[in-house]
């Protein structure tokens, strides 16, 4: 199709570019000069082209290398929508008065076409990296040491694979299962899930979740033949997020029977030792599975020598075990205490951000503080010191990760006692 906005738009290439550059100059300056450059000499580019006759492909294929180029800088669908249509108001606002509806229509039907490129640009490139982190993610699975529940979790991202190929290769035929009662996981969430899940609210969340991924799968069917990329890219986004969820939840289920099924430490009742190795790739291959963060934190209960110098070792252990007791009041059933060796212990928390996970141990900090033993006319108090540090995991796991992450908390963990001990630190 061939255009020629000149004919009711005053184009001023300078000025009009100017006016655009001046609203995207403070996100494009984030930027060193020779990508601010590459983004200008295109939308430069642009604007000459419409100063004249030309075909839609023609300034269709400069946006597509416009959003390639910004697919390169990690920067998002929405921020790219929002310079095109940017760019639209602006040349709208230079319409001339004498001709002004029909010209809308066209500069209208136009950025329509600009837009679905666009979308069609970060579709297919979303499409091309959920296949791959899918795969990473079933490996992932693979790994795990004890499986229980998670693989039905394995299950749905399969029929999400599914649900992606179809719209990749544009073909119905093998479009996944629409109805949420008769999937794999829809048939286990109505028959075993409701024994397992002991939890009433989590099942409902879990069972929500599930059927509000089939019905986004039914809109994704219904918009499929239209030329509606952002719509696709949009569900195809929603459909990935609730399936990470439904894996977080059943990870945490996971986590908490592995926990249970755990050797204790007889004095403390934390998990002993020997457990942390499985506990740890367990953890580091859910999360990989799942793209959630977790933390792992170094404890190490300060001046634990001078107890057990003052008031004898029974006493010592006792501090130990309120310890114990204490944490154990501030984290979930999915959340795990292991004792390191002696007075230090590892704390694993599953599913959770360095602010949240920062939250939870700076509340054990306080009320371990405030926690007082009364032992044969004797008032014992104790503090402790914490070392933090938030765990994303971006490929599979290796034996040498724990070591490495042990030694990355435990830096955490000295720098708290050289800063005074009795404090949180985290990376």
């Amino acid at each position: 199709m061939v255009y020629n906005f000149s004919n009711f738009l005053e184009l001023n290439e300078e000025i009009i570019l100017e006016k655009f550059l001046d609203q995207y100059t403070s996100y494009v300056n984030t930027y060193d000069e020779y990508k601010r450059n590459i983004l200008f000499n295109y939308y430069k580019e642009i604007l000459y082209k419409l100063n004249g006759e030309f075909k839609i492909n023609e300034v269709l294929d400069i946006f597509e290398k416009i959003a390639q180029y910004k697919i390169s800088l990690n920067v998002p669908y929405v921020l790219m929508t929002s310079d095109v249509n940017t760019l639209k108001n602006i040349l709208i606002s230079f319409i001339r008065k004498d001709n002004i509806n029909s010209s809308i229509i066209d500069l209208l039907d136009f950025f329509n076409d600009v837009n679905n490129k666009v979308a069609n640009v970060y579709l297919k490139d979303y499409i091309f990296s959920l296949i791959s982190i899918n795969s990473i993610r079933f490996k992932s699975l693979s790994n795990i040491i004890d499986k229980n529940h998670i693989n039905h979790y394995e299950a749905h991202l399969l029929w999400l694979n599914n649900l992606v190929e179809c719209i990749k290769n544009k073909n119905l035929s093998n479009f996944p299962e629409l109805d949420a009662g008769r999937c794999e996981f829809g048939i286990w969430i109505k028959n075993e899930a409701k024994e397992i899940i002991q939890d009433d609210v989590q099942y409902e969340v879990i069972n929500f979740l599930h059927n509000n991924l089939h019905k986004i799968a039914k809109n994704i069917m219904d918009h499929f033949n239209k030329k509606e990329s952002h719509i696709l890219l949009t569900y195809l986004e929603k459909c990935e997020y609730i399936s990470l969820c439904i894996g977080t939840e059943l990870a945490l289920i996971d986590t908490m029977i592995i926990n249970k099924q755990i050797l204790k430490d007889n004095l403390t009742n934390a998990i002993n030792r020997q457990g942390l190795v499985n506990i740890f790739t367990n953890q580091y291959e859910l999360s990989l599975a799942t793209n959630n963060s977790f933390i792992l934190a170094m404890c190490d209960l300060d001046y634990f020598k001078n107890i057990n110098d003052t008031y004898g070792h029974v006493a010592g252990d006792k501090i130990l075990k309120l310890f114990v007791d204490t944490v154990k009041k501030h984290i979930r059933n999915s959340d795990v205490i292991i004792r390191y060796g002696g007075e230090e212990f590892t704390i694993i928390l599953p599913s959770i951000k360095k602010a949240k996970g920062f939250e939870v141990l700076e509340n054990i900090r306080k009320s371990f503080e405030d926690a007082v033993l009364e032992f044969e006319g004797d008032t014992i108090k104790s503090t402790v010191s914490i070392g933090l540090i938030e765990i994303l995991p971006i490929d599979s796991f290796k034996s040498r990760y724990l070591d490495e992450f042990i030694m990355l908390a435990d830096q955490k963990l000295y720098l708290a006692k050289d800063n005074g001990r009795n404090r949180v630190e985290s990376n």
